[in-house]
């Protein structure tokens, strides 16, 4: 195994208020029949990251309900402003029935947040949806990333809300262009219309909850393996791949074994650990 990095950011986690973590994670854990990494609290994805050897994390809120936004990015304002002692950055929360999500995507910049989250299935609305088309087009213009969850969330029995063709259906409808980051590999398990219609379109993708196999549905979903990972970098580009987990949802450590164990040419593999989401995060040396 290749000797770890000294720099590695994963670039999709998630925590919650210590009172609210508690109460989700079980909830979570048994909509999705998966057991957590952590204790989906701040100081658990620290140990995590400290465990992994891992330089910074990016947490990703997600609003269930529009009346949540506002308590969850003044978490994540909160959490953004104190980097500096645990290294764990935080992206804001936005919710498609947010009616006033101008001013309060002002208020994220303002605050020095870089990004927001949107999650189609949580939110039960389709990424083309004008009102997601909406927040995306204003996030972009005042210079805000946008990263979506994309395609099949195991914890939701429902059609797909972010699939490869609403994704551009979304995208041919913005006015301005930005960072427009994808998780999951462009789409998680649509990997073959990711491969045939995102990759090399602009977008970003990342690599959480999307290595290895995992037992989906009482059948063994194949995700990445070394193969199928070099084919995707090859055609997307390494510049637009970026490294991530979906801690607490995936162990920290075992994703950076996953990939250190591939025979990727360190160049590229530098520019998925840490050098892409370093510039985009802005982080300095």
């Amino acid at each position: 195994m290749m000797e770890k990095k000294k720099e590695v950011i994963d670039f999709h986690t998630h925590i919650f208020p210590d009172n609210i973590a508690i109460k989700a994670i079980p909830i979570l854990e048994n909509n999705g029949h998966i057991l957590a990494n952590t204790n989906g609290c701040l100081s658990g994805l620290v140990n995590s990251m400290k465990k992994a050897n891992i330089s910074y994390s990016l947490a990703l809120p997600v609003a269930t309900k529009e009346t949540q936004v506002i308590s969850i990015n003044n978490f994540a304002i909160n959490v953004n402003n104190h980097y500096k002692e645990h290294h764990v950055l935080s992206f804001g929360g936005m919710h498609p029935l947010f009616q006033d999500y101008k001013n309060e995507l002002d208020r994220l910049k303002e605050n020095g947040i870089l990004g927001i989250k949107l999650h189609p299935e949580y939110q039960n609305t389709y990424i083309d949806d004008k009102s997601y088309i909406d927040i995306i087009d204003y996030a972009f213009s005042i210079g805000l990333m946008v990263i979506i969850h994309a395609g099949i969330d195991i914890g939701i029995d429902s059609d797909i809300k972010a699939s490869p063709d609403r994704i551009l259906n979304c995208k041919n409808q913005l006015k301005h262009e930005g960072i427009f980051i994808l998780a999951h590999m462009g789409s998680w398990d649509m990997w073959d219309l990711v491969y045939d219609k995102i990759l090399g379109k602009g977008f970003y993708i990342d690599t959480a909850f999307s290595l290895g196999e995992i037992s989906y549905k009482n059948n063994i979903v194949s995700m990445f393996d070394e193969k199928k990972f070099k084919e995707f970098i090859l055609k997307q580009g390494a510049d637009y791949i970026l490294f991530a987990t979906d801690s607490p949802w995936a162990d920290q450590e075992d994703y950076m074994n996953k990939i250190l164990n591939m025979n990727i040419e360190e160049e590229v593999l530098d520019k998925i650990l840490f050098k892409n989401a370093k510039k985009l995060l802005k982080i300095e040396d």
